[in-house]
C-alpha cells in the first residue's frame, strides 16, 4: 500500500510511518512548504500524481486544510485518516471515554481538533477518525511524556504526579500497531489507549526505572480520569 503522511517532522507520525515501512508499505511525505495547505488545486494535483491508497493526516494546520484533504481524497477514492486526540473531551467529562460519547472540549486545542473532526466527516463520510492519548517515547526531545518529565525536572527538580489522575497513554510503537488495527476495519471513530488501570503516579514510577533522572513526588492534582476505551482495538496494557 502507498501512503501519504502529513506531520513527518512531528512526534508520532515518524514512528507510525516506520511501522508501516517495516510492513512493506511505501510512505510519501507531504511537504507543506512544497504543496501548501491552502490551494485545493495544487493539493489535488499532488495527490493525483502520487496516486496513494491512503492519506494519514497527523499534522496540525488550518481547519480548511483538513477539509481540502478530506474532500479531495473522497473524490479520488483515496482512504483518509484524520488523527485526533483525547483532548476533544473536556474538563466536565469523566472517562473512560468510548467512541460513542459526544466530546465537549474545554480548551482551545480540544475545540480545534473536535471541530476538525466534524469538518472532515462532513466532507468525507468514509474517513477514519483516530483519537490518541498521551504518547510515551523513549527519549526527551520530542512532544512526548518523557520530554514532559525531562522539562519538569529541569524546571522544578522533581515530578509531582497524582495518584488520582488516570491519563490516556500509550507507547508510540503500540500506538502504531493500534492505528494499523483501526485502518484494517471499517471507517469510523476509534480510540487508541493502553492505559487500563494506571494512575499518572504509577506510570511515572515505572518509567523511573529506565529514566533515573526522574525524582518522583506524590501530588494531589488533577483528580480525573481521561482514559479511552475501544473494544475493537487490542492494545497491550501499560
Amino acid at each position: 500500500m502507498k501512503m501519504i503522511f502529513t506531520g513527518l517532522n512531528g512526534t508520532v507520525a515518524p514512528v507510525v510511518a516506520d511501522h508501516f515501512k517495516r510492513k512493506g508499505h511505501s510512505i510519501v511525505q507531504y511537504k507543506r512548504e512544497v504543496v501548501g495547505v491552502d490551494d485545493p488545486a495544487r493539493i489535488e494535483t499532488f495527490i493525483r500524481t502520487e496516486a496513494p491508497d491512503m492519506l494519514m493526516h497527523f499534522a496540525t494546520g488550518p481547519e480548511t486544510w483538513s477539509e481540502h484533504l478530506a474532500s479531495i481524497t473522497k473524490r479520488l477514492n483515496v482512504k483518509f485518516v484524520f488523527i485526533s486526540t483525547v483532548s476533544v473531551f473536556g474538563d466536565g467529562q469523566t472517562g473512560p471515554f468510548t467512541p460513542d460519547i459526544t466530546p465537549d472540549p474545554s480548551d482551545e486545542y480540544g475545540r480545534y481538533k473536535y471541530n476538525s473532526e466534524r469538518i472532515v466527516l462532513k466532507a468525507n463520510d468514509s474517513a477514519w477518525i483516530i483519537r490518541l492519548g498521551w504518547q510515551i517515547g523513549r527519549y526527551p526531545g520530542t512532544n512526548n511524556m518523557i520530554d514532559f518529565l525531562d522539562k519538569k525536572m529541569k524546571e522544578k527538580g522533581r515530578i509531582k504526579a497524582s495518584k488520582a489522575f488516570y491519563p490516556a497513554a500509550s507507547f508510540m510503537e503500540d500506538t502504531a500497531r493500534g492505528i494499523e488495527q483501526a485502518i484494517n476495519q471499517a471507517p469510523d471513530i476509534y480510540h487508541i489507549d493502553s492505559n487500563d488501570s494506571k494512575s499518572f503516579y504509577e506510570i511515572v514510577e515505572t518509567l523511573k526505572a529506565t529514566h533515573p533522572f526522574i525524582v518522583l513526588k506524590e501530588g494531589t492534582k488533577p483528580e480525573k480520569d481521561i482514559r479511552m476505551r475501544d473494544e475493537r482495538i487490542e492494545m497491550p496494557p501499560l
